[in-house]
């Protein structure tokens, strides 16, 4: 059951069976404690770090943590106990920064090859033509890069397919989308001179006509259309998301936040259904998307209308996701100095993109902040990173702390302003950051500039807070690989385990407001725990991503258990 109704629930429940037979039995079973021992305990508290075993009452809070014996005596003696079998016990993972209900979806719809021959693309269209039963054909996982070195008519590829009904293929990145004829005309695209808010079109160099590619929030537009707010699109996110909470708790995250937010394709109606139904096995503390081609007050209004911020419930809508700029591979990442000439997308920016102009960024982070919402931003280049850090300074401070996601170009300059003004630092370190493929392509775009990318440690060492997140589904998912990534860095990684860990559990927790809650062990708080089939803080950093989550716990209850571990809990 939802855990913000289980002390109410059971009252209710002891109430209807007092007048049973099996009053005195059922009383007994739910006041038994939960004692976990025979574990290598890493509480994540900095002044108790390690112990032995970990005690749980019946509303999932933790009631003792220690040595077996002290824990034992502390937990009495209707204990239901449960051996690891010296495995380790960790704070539950939590992901600041995920895409669950995109990551859902995007697997539900036709799957294109991000590197495939425009053959091979034009194939996938056309099955995914034949397989849709939707007005809109809708796939994804192309990259724009990609197909522009395939053709220079992206718009006729799609219309030889199928000109009546609306096409939309979604990128691999989440950044632009690919549509037909009849896809732009429903989106006004045919008509419209010059960019639309936030995004921008490329069109035809001899007709100026739209080519089919649209970028940063022109493919917002398009995805309204293709998922409106309907009863059955509501049910597709619904269940559509079902899979990726699964592979959450597979991955030992027990809480997230999530970035995508997209409130007119109905998915915060999704996430209420989930909690609803009981299927939400995880803390979500969600963000809600701010379009800048919608009216200023109307969208406050209609934001602030979703506004929530009930610390009893496991979900929870009260932050804002406001892009800054664009990505640094596509060139709309917005940077100080501008791109070097040379490979990629040709879209005239060439210090990259802004979603908002200046007045309007700290407009819409000023009063949004005074609503109550935290402020989440989405920066790649130093430029976007100083604005947003500009615009957090003119903010209301309250429901911070704010963040900045991505980072992935920081001016030195404003290194310091992290912990002076107290914005956290939320980064990314996937596998690709390691990948010389990757640092050589990169590059390309922005010279020796990649030689300072994404400083998490540097940010670590001034003493502001540092949180470390996955962006799934754009990127790597496990923590544990992420764990092992930040330590493998040669530069601006994780000095230690102890200190890649803290950015997955009491940082994040601290970013949430759920510290005195949850990212630690310790009595007082959740059982929000995970089991590891391995010390990763006592193995060559080499073998930390091949550690196995084998169960995860939600306030003392197990939301995956690989091994049975909690079969009888």
């Amino acid at each position: 059951m939802a855990r913000n109704t289980k002390t109410t629930l059971r009252s209710l429940t002891g109430l209807l069976l007092t007048a049973s037979a099996l009053c005195s039995a059922a009383v007994s079973s739910a006041a038994e404690t939960l004692v976990i021992t025979d574990a290598k305990v890493r509480t994540m508290n900095p002044t108790a770090p390690l112990a032995e075993a970990v005690a749980i009452d019946d509303d999932g809070v933790i009631i003792a943590v220690g040595d077996e014996a002290s824990v034992l005596e502390t937990a009495g003696t209707d204990v239901h106990v449960i051996k690891l079998g010296g495995r380790m016990l960790l704070p539950g993972f939590q992901d600041a920064h995920v895409h669950l209900v995109e990551a859902g979806i995007n697997a539900s719809l036709c799957e294109f090859e991000p590197f495939a021959s425009l053959e091979e693309t034009k194939a996938t269209v056309r099955d995914c033509v034949k397989q849709s039963e939707q007005e809109w054909v809708v796939g994804s996982g192309v990259s724009m890069t990609n197909l522009l070195d395939e053709t220079d008519a992206p718009v006729g590829v799609l219309d030889e397919i199928s000109a009546d009904r609306p096409i939309l293929i979604l990128d691999d990145i989440g950044h632009g989308a690919w549509a037909n004829s009849a896809a732009l005309a429903a989106a006004g695209y045919d008509k419209i001179e010059g960019n639309p808010p936030g995004g921008i079109i490329l069109r035809d160099q001899k007709t100026g006509a739209p080519n089919g590619i649209v970028l940063e929030n022109a493919q917002q537009k398009l995805r309204n259309l293709a998922f409106p707010d309907t009863p059955e699109n509501v049910k597709f996110a619904y269940e559509s998301m079902l899979p990726t909470l699964k592979t959450m708790a597979e991955n030992g995250i027990t809480t997230i936040s999530d970035a995508g937010g997209f409130w007119p394709q109905g998915h915060l109606k999704a996430w209420e259904m989930a909690e609803k139904n009981d299927t939400l096995t995880l803390r979500a503390a969600n963000a809600l998307y701010v379009y800048p081609d919608l009216p200023f007050d109307a969208q406050v209004d209609k934001l602030t209308s979703f506004y929530s911020n009930d610390p009893n419930r496991l979900l929870k809508f009260n932050q804002v996701k406001v892009y800054v700029d664009g990505i640094l591979e596509q060139r709309t990442g917005a940077v100080l100095e501008p791109y070097l000439k040379g490979p990629g997308i040709d879209h005239g920016f060439d210090s990259g993109f802004l979603y908002f102009d200046e007045a309007t960024l700290d407009r819409y982070s000023k009063v949004l902040s005074e609503k109550g919402f935290k402020l989440h931003y989405h920066v790649t280049g130093d430029r976007g990173a100083r604005l947003a850090l500009d615009a957090i300074a003119q903010s209301d401070p309250k429901p911070g702390p704010h963040r900045l996601t991505h980072l992935y170009l920081l001016d030195e300059a404003d290194d310091a302003r992290f912990k002076a003004e107290g914005v956290v630092a939320d980064f990314q370190l996937a596998p690709s950051s390691l990948s010389r493929e990757y640092d050589t392509f990169i590059r390309k775009f922005i010279g020796e500039r990649a030689d300072h990318m994404m400083p998490a440690g540097s940010i670590e060492k001034s003493g502001a807070t540092v949180v470390m997140s996955s962006d799934f589904d754009a990127d790597e998912l496990s923590p544990l690989v992420k764990i092992q990534t930040a330590l493998q860095r040669t530069k601006d990684g994780a000095p230690d385990v102890e200190t890649a860990v803290k950015w997955m559990t009491i940082n994040p927790a601290k970013l949430l407001n759920q510290d005195d809650k949850t990212g630690t062990i310790e009595p007082g708080k959740f059982a929000d725990l995970i089991v590891i089939d391995r010390d990763i803080f006592d193995i060559p950093v080499k073998e930390i991503g091949k550690a196995a989550v084998e169960a995860t716990l939600l306030q003392g209850d197990p939301v995956y258990d690989a091994e049975g571990l909690f079969s009888g809990n």
